[in-house]
């Protein structure tokens, strides 16, 4: 896997980080999970529904905030993760997934090709271009033939205001952050043989604003948006439902 990815959260000051500032309770990350979780939560337990027995693998399962919110829908629930920093706190969250720590390129036998659900979050926008789809070709194997799904997001749309806040940090600051826009991501399913199925926007307010007085008004907004889909292009999260094509 690419070395940035793969080195980012081995530290447990990284995770700590992650965990108490990236998602603390009032903080950007966290106010959009509130808006995506029952949506995910819903797309998982009706096509659960459909199954006598569903599995599910949580790839980069970080320290375990999907995992532990959909493990209860499933039958059987897998977390695999590079980083046993993360994993020791997905541990703590997780009451019945079966926990590991690898590398799936370096070792796609980690885990086997018998899954129904696949989730991936906050992972594609963080990789590098040829790793996405690597790994999305990986996961597509791991899937059971044509009939499983795979649910994951790009928290970083580059059709959306946060374009225009990074425009900023960019020019003043020499920041760089990844972006990836609608028809990227498109074409980045694709090349791994997945084909998009649904997809669901979440945040057409920058980022920024939830640091300011105006946060709980920028929630508001984005809580009214979620639900009209002609946002859904311009919104800062994506989330991707996807089927073997």
């Amino acid at each position: 896997m690419s070395s940035g990815y793969a080195t980012r959260f081995q530290t447990e000051e990284a995770v700590k980080e992650y965990e108490q500032v990236e998602y603390s309770p009032n903080s950007y990350s966290a106010k959009i999970w509130s808006l995506q979780k029952p949506i995910v939560l819903r797309l998982i337990e009706d096509f659960a529904s459909t199954r006598k027995e569903s599995r599910l693998l949580d790839f980069a399962c970080g320290t375990g905030r999907i995992l532990s919110a959909v493990e209860p829908l499933v039958s059987e629930s897998v977390g695999l993760d590079i980083s046993p920093s993360m994993i020791k706190i997905a541990a703590s969250k997780c009451k019945r997934s079966e926990l590991i720590v690898g590398d799936i390129l370096q070792n796609p036998d980690l885990v086997d090709d018998q899954f129904d659900i696949i989730t991936c979050f906050r992972f594609l926008l963080n990789a590098e271009s040829q790793t996405r789809i690597d790994v999305l070709r990986v996961l597509r194997s791991k899937l059971v033939s044509r009939n499983g799904i795979l649910v994951a997001n790009v928290h970083g749309n580059s059709w959306s205001a946060r374009h225009l806040a990074l425009l900023y940090r960019k020019w003043v600051k020499g920041e760089i952050h990844n972006e990836m826009s609608p028809p990227e991501i498109t074409r980045m399913f694709h090349a791994a043989g997945f084909k998009i199925v649904r997809y669901y926007g979440f945040g057409i307010i920058p980022p920024t604003l939830y640091r300011t007085p105006l946060a709980p008004m920028a929630f508001k907004v984005d809580s009214i948006a979620r639900d009209i889909n002609i946002l859904r292009s311009i919104s800062v999260d994506l989330l991707y439902v996807c089927v073997p094509a």
